[in-house]
């Protein structure tokens, strides 16, 4: 599920709104967003906020909803920020104590934009949820020594041969989201299995 969130200037009256995931599990009294202070006319706002500036949210809206009693296996794909509704999921299932057949690939662009790590480790560990991650603009001395390269039907199959035995669900940029479900419909997976939510 997704908020809205709205600048409005108190004395300009300018507007500005956009959609972000919600990264907290439900019921909460927070919400939690992972934004990227990309500089685009609504984080710049966020990157300059001060004491008195008006926003507002409203939520929640979308249908990239997860059900862990539906008796699927799972594959959760993320592009960057695309991580959110993921750790909302994973953090449900951790408060309620359950378990999930599921396996995850997220796709960062360097090692340091990997999102919550230590929390992302932890909760991939307690709950059996088989986590890879890809970096796509490797360096020389940035220390990553694991996947690297954009998400494709190879990769996909190498970490997720069940693939086709899986519910799979997709959050990140649309050029991301448009590849991940041509390349999960190549190997085989139904449509009607697949659920995506994006954004731009």
């Amino acid at each position: 599920m997704f908020a809205m969130l709205e600048y409005r200037g108190v004395n300009t009256k300018e507007s500005v709104a956009r959609a972000f995931s919600i990264a907290n599990a439900p019921p909460s009294d927070e919400l939690e967003f992972l934004i990227s202070l990309i500089h685009g006319r609504f984080t710049s706002k966020l990157d300059t906020a001060k004491v008195g500036d008006v926003y507002y949210v409203s939520a929640p809206y979308g249908q990239f909803k997860f059900d862990i009693n539906s008796g699927s296996k799972f594959l959760f794909l993320a592009g960057g920020t695309g991580l959110a509704p993921f750790m909302s999921m994973l953090r449900l299932i951790e408060r309620n104590g359950q378990k999930i057949d599921c396996a995850m690939l997220y796709s960062v662009r360097y090692p340091d934009e990997i999102i919550d790590k230590e929390e992302l480790d932890r909760m991939s560990q307690r709950l059996g949820v088989k986590t890879s991650v890809t970096v796509t603009r490797p360096a020389d001395g940035d220390g990553w020594s694991g996947e690297k390269g954009h998400v494709d039907s190879s990769m996909i199959l190498r970490h997720v041969p069940d693939v086709k035995e899986r519910t799979s669900y997709i959050c990140g940029p649309p050029a991301f989201v448009k590849a991940l479900k041509d390349a999960l419909v190549s190997l085989g997976v139904s449509p009607n299995a697949v659920h995506a939510e994006m954004w731009g």
